[in-house]
């Protein structure tokens, strides 16, 4: 009985968000040439089966033995008389090429259609068949600023590849994160049914100062106002995510999100009504201070006395931003403490009630919700008249997408 190749046990281990799929990783002589075995590596965790091709360069630098260890599978480093170049490319609806990293050189062979080589002919014949392409550049920044480069990319934009922008820094135009280039690659599986709608999501937690020092905030990671985020955009949507400080130094988002930054009530309020304008639907997933002291010392309260405060209602911030753009579809989360199944739905009900959302997503944050990758929540929502209920449980990643999918399909179909 034959066993899978060991290299594959790692397959689906973090999500079955790739699982069916074929990625034709595309790999030349770039300095960078070592990240591609954890971009392999990565794909396959979320279930990507890889097949890779190499330029004739690209296997002087690191044996093609490397990659069918990284894989579990042969790679491709000449055409031969099985047409690989054809094979490779047929039956191309779950497939995609992914160009990394890319040299000045492919880049723009590519871009004149020039097939001297083994990964040139498989790139080539996939483009021709349709198969979506990812190009990642990664070079010295002399040649990513060079007019033929920027030329080629601009040619390369203009019939639909996706470049996924190297990092500029030390001089060079780097390698991207693994994680952006991999949230890339499910954009390019997911279904673009949020295409052509503007998209503004909020999360983290606010501060309210006591002093120049002092503060009161919640335990709010921002985990998944990110994850709605990243759902929004994976799904075609124009996408600005207003989130905190400290949240956003925490994950890698796609730099084609739009990433505005708060750190107190003040300047999330700002944000938000600043922003609310343009959008189309507004997921406030953030955890707004509902009260502040009524005053804020001007330096440091000492220590050594008691201290009395009195606290003030803030502004509810998404009433305000109704006022401003009614026409936009308003999603509230709702936090609620140690409650019944029966008291959450009841607590939705009334918010949904007070007119200030048309979806309101309801959850017990005392099971350990803060900070957590898993969520509880129950969707409340009105439909024709008739209230809508729906209970889910997963990864915030999960739970997000199911949101997403629930508002295409019954508020904009």
């Amino acid at each position: 009985m034959e066993k899978q190749h060991p290299s594959k046990d790692i397959k689906n281990s973090k999500s079955t968000r790739l699982k069916g799929k074929e990625v034709i990783l595309a790999v030349t002589s770039s300095a960078a040439i070592y990240k591609a075995i954890d971009l392999a590596r990565e794909l396959m965790r979320h279930g990507a089966e890889i097949y890779t091709v190499m330029s004739p360069e690209a296997s002087k630098l690191i044996s093609p033995k490397l990659f069918h260890w990284a894989t579990g599978n042969p790679v491709l480093t000449e055409l031969t008389g099985e047409i690989e170049h054809i094979k490779w490319t047929f039956n191309c609806s779950n497939k995609l090429i992914l160009v990394a990293p890319a040299t000045a050189n492919t880049i723009s062979k590519i871009a004149m259609g020039i097939a001297d080589n083994a990964l040139l002919t498989v790139v080539l014949a996939g483009m021709g068949r349709g198969i979506p392409t990812i190009i990642v550049p990664a070079m010295h920044l002399s040649l990513w600023k060079s007019p033929q480069v920027v030329e080629n990319i601009k040619k390369l934009r203009e019939i639909g590849i996706t470049i996924v922008e190297p990092l500029v820094k030390e001089g060079k135009a780097k390698f991207p994160s693994i994680e952006e280039i991999v949230e890339y690659v499910f954009k390019v599986f997911t279904r673009q049914n949020l295409r052509g709608k503007r998209v503004l999501v909020t999360g983290g937690g606010t501060r309210v100062y006591i002093d120049k020092i002092r503060f009161i905030s919640n335990p709010s990671s921002g985990k998944m106002g990110i994850a709605l985020a990243l759902e929004a955009w994976l799904r075609g949507a124009e996408t600005t995510l207003i989130i905190s400080k400290d949240a956003v130094k925490r994950t890698i988002i796609p730099r084609g999100i739009n990433v505005l930054t708060f750190e107190t009530y003040d300047e999330a309020k700002e944000l938000i009504l600043k922003e609310i304008k343009y959008a189309d639907i507004f997921l406030h997933a953030a955890a707004i201070s509902d009260f502040r002291p009524d005053k804020t010392f001007d330096g440091k309260i000492e220590s050594d006395r008691s201290l009395s405060l009195r606290l003030i209602p803030t502004e509810k911030i998404i009433k305000i931003a109704r006022d401003i753009n009614d026409n936009a579809l308003f999603v509230a989360f709702k936090a609620e403490w140690n409650k019944t199944n029966d008291q959450l739905i009841m607590a939705g009900k009334e918010y949904l009630g007070q007119g200030m959302a048309d979806i309101v997503i309801v959850n017990d944050v005392s099971k350990g919700i803060f900070g957590a990758d898993y969520t509880e929540v129950i969707l409340l929502a009105r439909e024709r008249g008739c209230d809508v209920i729906r209970e889910m449980r997963g990864l915030k990643r999960d739970v997000a997408g199911w949101i997403l999918d629930y508002i295409a399909e019954k508020f904009l179909e």
